[in-house]
């Protein structure tokens, strides 16, 4: 019985590594090789001035979580700027420093460790046997799994998916996803710090053996096999890997050598079955929420979000080739968008005082910009400005530099020369969340959305400050962002689709999503890349009349649009682009009143 406990021990221990791996890696998308790495520097800490100073074993398990946040603070600060397997082989290099240096100190044992680490006291009790471990363990390891669910499930947890899915399209929405990810490091390294440090007690010496890279990849089995971002997973791959070592040992007989390389083939097995079969785990995210979505909807599959995936495959392919005038036909019932847009004012995100403009009432100027790639002149001298208030379209040819204007502006990546002025700040080369922070957002040509998130996610994700404060203050938050959320999507027409994944929605819907979400940062100038490009009359009609709605309260939208007859309904002010310049700018009948247009353009659109 007590070899069993023993494993069961062990397995709360590792459960706290893999959880807190889980929040970093299965929720923020940060494949780290280090978290065993990190379990060594709150181990060794612990251990340190247990045997050296006779530090109590509270104090070490705080100074060890201390030391390892601190360790995995900075192994984040390069790591973060890298990404795939570039940020794979950056952390498999810091588990290797991590090792060598415990293994070349002197004071931590050198090769052969930090043996007879004081026993753990609580209460004046020492913790001896396994069975003096487990009710303390199984309470730390209860402890870490609700910290990282209350993580998960805050505002947070929903912007370190919003990395995962799509890095850029969060920074879009406001979020500074470098602090993030860089929060996230720092906080699960302090959490499998702690693992470390109750590893280190539990074996009474603190050794390199116990953090080595086949713990560090035993970790990440847990997850992969579990289900990447789901806990429950997280602990059904922990008891999976720790389980099997018991069950090779004992259920099967085998001596430690033998079970220890079988236990290896087993895992090498059940990985390639499980991502062959099911390539997110065991349980993956969302697992939960789609079961009680089912059972509430008296269903057990889902038919009509796999329907609506195969649709929206199709409309992707179909929509090019609808007719002008198809498309401006009135919108077809049904789809949750019957009649007009209800009336919506969209709120104004904190903002400096505006600064004095041109004169003429323009909130958004461009002056001089350039920009080339590889010697291939994409902009040149490019000037204009947007009226306040007002819709401006960008229309010309393809390669005219209509997206990388939109790129320029909010901070995809610097122009080469020029400036660009919002309000009369120069925003020139500020990151793209700073400068949606500043009230001017966009979407983008692909709709870019967070694929796992339902609707409703994804649009509280964009509203302003859902993701600061604590405690209370950050609930009530979280609150004001899901009331915003149904809101606007109520506005868009989608709150009977709130709860759905939005993966599975028709192309439409996601154009909608992508809008509202716009709409949910509060910005006062929205710029929309192809806003009716890829949908038809169902969704064509609603996107139009919502665009209008935008103006109606006062926002200034810019578009880029190759539909002409879109272009007419909506922009009262029209820059025609070639070559990266201005070469026309005006009304849309003042454009074709240009015969040049006419011939070079307009006759062929």
């Amino acid at each position: 019985m007590t070899y069993w406990i023993d494993i069961l021990d062990q397995a709360l221990i590792f459960s706290i590594f893999a959880v807190s791996l889980n929040l970093l890696m299965g929720v923020g998308g940060q494949v780290s090789a280090a978290h065993a790495a990190f379990g060594a520097v709150g181990g060794y800490a612990a251990g340190y001035l247990s045997q050296k100073h006779g530090v109590p074993f509270g104090a070490c398990l705080v100074i060890g979580m201390v030391f390892a946040t601190v360790v995995g603070f900075l192994v984040s600060l390069p790591a973060l700027g890298l990404a795939g397997e570039y940020l794979i082989l950056l952390t498999l290099t810091a588990q290797t420093i991590v090792l060598v240096v415990i293994s070349s100190v002197g004071a931590l044992g050198g090769e052969f460790g930090l043996a007879e680490i004081k026993a753990a006291n609580i209460f004046g009790k020492d913790l001896v046997r396994p069975t003096d471990f487990l009710p303390w363990l199984a309470i730390f390891a209860a402890l870490v799994w609700a910290a990282c669910w209350a993580m998960g499930a805050s505002s947070f947890g929903q912007v370190l998916r919003g990395i995962r899915d799509d890095e850029l399209a969060t920074q879009a929405l406001g979020k500074n996803t470098y602090r993030y990810k860089v929060a996230a490091f720092a906080v699960t390294a302090g959490l499998a710090g702690l693992a470390g440090a109750l590893l280190v007690y539990y074996n009474g010496i603190a050794a390199p053996g116990l953090f080595g890279f086949d713990v560090s990849m035993s970790i990440i089995v847990m997850i992969v096999l579990g289900g990447s971002g789901n806990l429950v997973g997280a602990l059904l791959g922990t008891a999976f890997v720790i389980g099997s070592v018991g069950f090779f040992e004992k259920a099967i007989n085998l001596n430690p050598d033998k079970a220890s390389l079988t236990r290896l083939m087993a895992y090498g097995i059940a990985l390639v079955v499980v991502l062959f079969l099911r390539p997110q785990g065991i349980l993956p995210e969302g697992a939960g929420k789609a079961l009680r979505r089912r059972l509430r909807d008296g269903r057990a599959a889902a038919p009509d979000e796999i329907a609506a995936a195969e649709r929206a495959d199709e409309e992707r392919e179909t929509a090019a080739a609808q007719a002008p005038a198809a498309a401006m036909a009135p919108a077809a019932a049904g789809g949750g968008h019957d009649g007009p847009p209800a009336a919506l004012t969209v709120a104004q995100p904190a903002a400096p005082a505006p600064a004095p403009t041109d004169g003429r009432g323009a909130v958004l100027e461009l002056r001089g910009l350039e920009k080339a790639f590889g010697g291939v002149r994409a902009v040149h001298d490019l000037t204009f400005s947007l009226p306040r208030g007002e819709t401006t379209a960008l229309i010309g040819p393809n390669g005219a530099g209509k997206t990388t204007i939109f790129n320029m502006i909010t901070g995809v990546f610097p122009p080469d020369a020029g400036h660009v002025y919002l309000r009369g700040e120069d925003i020139t080369g500020m990151p793209l969340h700073s400068v949606t922070g500043r009230g001017l957002a966009r979407t983008f040509q692909d709709v870019r959305i967070f694929g796992r998130l339902s609707a409703r996610e994804n649009v509280a994700l964009a509203v302003p400050a859902s993701a600061n404060g604590a405690g209370v203050r950050e609930r009530v938050g979280e609150k004001a962002a899901r009331e915003r959320a149904m809101e606007l999507l109520k506005f868009v027409g989608l709150e009977r689709q709130a709860e759905v994944p939005v993966a599975v929605l028709p192309y439409g819907d996601q154009k909608l999503v992508s809008l509202a979400r716009v709409l949910a940062t509060g910005a006062e100038v929205v710029l929309l890349d192809e806003p009716a490009s890829g949908i038809d009359a169902r969704w064509l009609e609603t996107t139009l009349g919502l665009i209008g709605e935008l103006r109606a309260e006062g926002r200034t939208v810019c578009i880029v649009e190759h539909n002409l007859e879109v272009v007419e309904r909506l922009a009262s002010h029209v820059v025609f682009l070639e070559q990266g310049t201005v070469t026309a700018e005006g009304t849309m009948d003042e454009l074709k009143s240009q015969e040049r247009l006419v011939e070079a353009y307009f006759g062929m659109a």
